[in-house]
């Protein structure tokens, strides 16, 4: 398992789009979502469609003109993301842009699950017809930020700004003990107070991240069976992707043979055919050692990603998600 550590607010993002949803009465169908790696901060906002235009619009004018340019961001694999627009965007804006392999979702996990909680927390508080999501999205998001991550041990809200956001509810039950000055500070001893808190904090933060890590990982290598592959051995690969008018259940989930091209990391690789087709990026849970002679393998073989031959099509779409029966027709 792959880790990645971050060691400060907005060092590295995810951006991810949700939906379709129900089509509100303002026309938004998606949500982009953004979330910070360390803090977990969470920036939703809507979006009527899935145009890079826009997508690109709402980055630069809704997240970095009130947060600033973040170092990294990763992306899945969608048309918005790998256009020559938003990559223009990236490189103007001196952002190393990372993405998902190919039909590997996993490694968006933290963008994915924050996905899953807002519709969670949505799904409480919009009403029955579902087209007023868009106006409790940014309650959505106020109900989140103050929660504490397991992680991180500390909510969003305090590894971000080094205090708890007031809420409506503190007007009731007061606010947070340690929100309440006793005394009047200067600017420069205030700002000198937080700026020692905020390293306290993130420090304890990124302790906790490291043990969270690979307590994660330990439990993720345990199931895995890791076998490291060296440029020309020969693999088998995973393949979800089913062809129209066959049974899918009858058709074979392993496709032989590819070749490992490059290898990035233990768990990156670059394959290909042996006779020449495109080269692809694969994540190593999708392949397994070949052991079979190569001359016996026919050139016309289907290819995994569908760039010849026979229609396919994916046993699981990569933006219509499986529908929740508390949300109907939500998501």
């Amino acid at each position: 398992m792959k880790q990645y550590l971050v060691g400060a607010p907005l060092e590295r993002v995810a951006i991810d789009i949700l939906g379709p949803l129900l089509k509100t009465h303002s026309g938004y169908r998606y949500i982009l979502v953004l979330t910070d790696y360390f803090t977990r901060w969470a920036e939703a906002y809507p979006m009527i469609g899935l145009t890079t235009e826009e997508v690109a619009d709402i980055f630069v004018s809704q997240f970095v003109t009130r947060f600033g340019v973040p170092k990294q961001m990763h992306t899945d694999r969608g048309t918005q993301f790998e256009s020559k627009l938003f990559q223009d965007l990236c490189l103007r804006l001196n952002i190393d842009k990372t993405r998902t392999t190919a039909m590997h979702p996993q490694s968006d996990g933290m963008v994915e699950r924050l996905n899953r909680t807002l519709e969670d927390i949505l799904s409480k508080y919009i009403t029955k017809h579902q087209k007023d999501w868009d106006k409790h999205l940014q309650l959505a998001l106020m109900a989140y930020r103050p929660s504490e991550h397991e992680s991180t041990g500390f909510s969003p809200s305090m590894l971000m700004f080094g205090r708890e956001i007031e809420l409506p509810v503190d007007l009731i039950y007061g606010s947070y003990p340690d929100s309440v000055e006793t005394e009047e500070k200067s600017e420069n001893d205030y700002l000198k107070d937080l700026r020692k808190g905020l390293w306290n904090i993130h420090e304890v933060a990124r302790e906790n991240m490291r043990h969270a890590s690979d307590r994660q990982k330990r439990q993720y290598d345990t199931k895995v069976h890791s076998r490291q592959y060296r440029v020309g051995d020969a693999v088998w690969i995973f393949n979800p992707l089913r062809r129209k008018g066959l049974s899918p259940k009858l058709q074979p989930h392993w496709i032989e043979p590819y070749i490992i091209k490059k290898v990035y990391t233990d768990l990156i690789y670059k394959i290909a055919r042996q006779y020449g087709s495109k080269e692809i990026v694969i994540h190593h849970d999708r392949l397994k050692p070949y052991f079979g002679s190569l001359d016996t393998v026919p050139e016309s073989s289907s290819d995994v990603i569908g760039t010849g031959g026979p229609e396919i099509v994916s046993s699981r779409p990569s933006r219509l998600r499986k529908k929740p029966t508390y949300l109907k027709d939500f998501v």
